[in-house]
């Protein structure tokens, strides 16, 4: 049976819309600041030309918001593309094929991007690659209807966690392994993703009490199963912009290892990660 996905999404198709990219980008921040994101279909760009797409994608994310660097290397344009030949100790989402949860960028980092932008240049034509979302706003409507919320919320707020951070972004290449620290919530924000906490956890290192895993383990179970997530499809030349504090993005496995998808991360100021 072919999967049926949600159509409610936030879209605008640029070749109707008339805007230049000042007037786009006002647009574009209105929409992070009330709903969280934002697909903008027919960009102007050719996917086969990536060099001139790069730089389209480049020049609309400065009107948006600072392009900061994904590593070391001060690599703002990044790919998101299956890397089987990575030998990382722990991979991240970009360098390989497999479901990527739910989750906010850079929660390893110590100030996670405001604003993210993923330009799809190939789409997986096996069927998967879906992508997901799901807003904080509908995470603690979802929290709240649980009898111990208070206590979740004051955990997941008052309390810092563990995330290891991917061998691809690590500051100091030469250490095994890197960790930041954080709360998972704060005021209008939210950092999470399963897989560098849990592997986190794999080191002593990492300490995090007992309460604070199963406070994670109840936020888990209502992200995963959110009867709000949305899903859909990114098509070539669709270009989402979506708030890092405020939106949990996913995407489903995918076997085309053509697909291919570029990612410039912002700030609403200078701030670096």
């Amino acid at each position: 049976m072919a999967k049926t996905l949600k159509q409610n999404i936030n879209y605008l198709d640029y070749r109707d819309s008339n805007l230049n990219y000042i007037d786009l980008a006002v647009l574009i921040k209105k929409e992070l600041d009330s709903v969280g994101y934002i697909v903008i279909q027919n960009f102007n760009v050719d996917p086969e030309n990536v060099e001139d797409a790069g730089q389209k994608f480049l020049e609309l994310s400065e009107l948006v918001g600072t392009p900061i660097s994904h590593d070391g290397n001060n690599k703002i344009i990044w790919d998101i593309k299956s890397n089987f030949n990575s030998k990382s100790f722990v991979k991240t989402y970009s360098e390989h094929s497999h479901e990527a949860e739910l989750h906010t960028d850079s929660q390893y980092s110590f100030y996670p991007e405001d604003y993210f932008g993923l330009l799809t240049l190939k789409k997986a034509q096996c069927g998967g690659g879906v992508s997901s979302l799901l807003s904080l706003k509908n995470i603690l409507k979802s929290l709240a209807e649980l009898e111990n919320n208070k206590e979740i919320l004051e955990i997941l707020s008052s309390t810092d966690y563990p995330f290891i951070v991917p061998n691809a972004f690590k500051k100091h290449k030469e250490n095994k392994v890197e960790f930041n620290y954080g709360p998972i919530l704060s005021e209008n924000e939210i950092r999470f993703r399963v897989d560098t906490f849990e592997k986190a956890l794999e080191h002593k290192e990492a300490k995090c009490s007992t309460a604070q895993i199963e406070a994670y383990r109840v936020l888990k179970e209502v992200i995963l199963n959110n009867r709000y997530i949305q899903e859909f499809y990114l098509e070539p030349k669709d270009l989402i912009f979506i708030n890092n504090k405020t939106m949990l993005h996913g995407r489903s496995e995918f076997s085309d290892e053509k697909r291919h998808l570029i990612r410039i991360r912002m700030n609403i100021d200078s701030k670096q990660n």
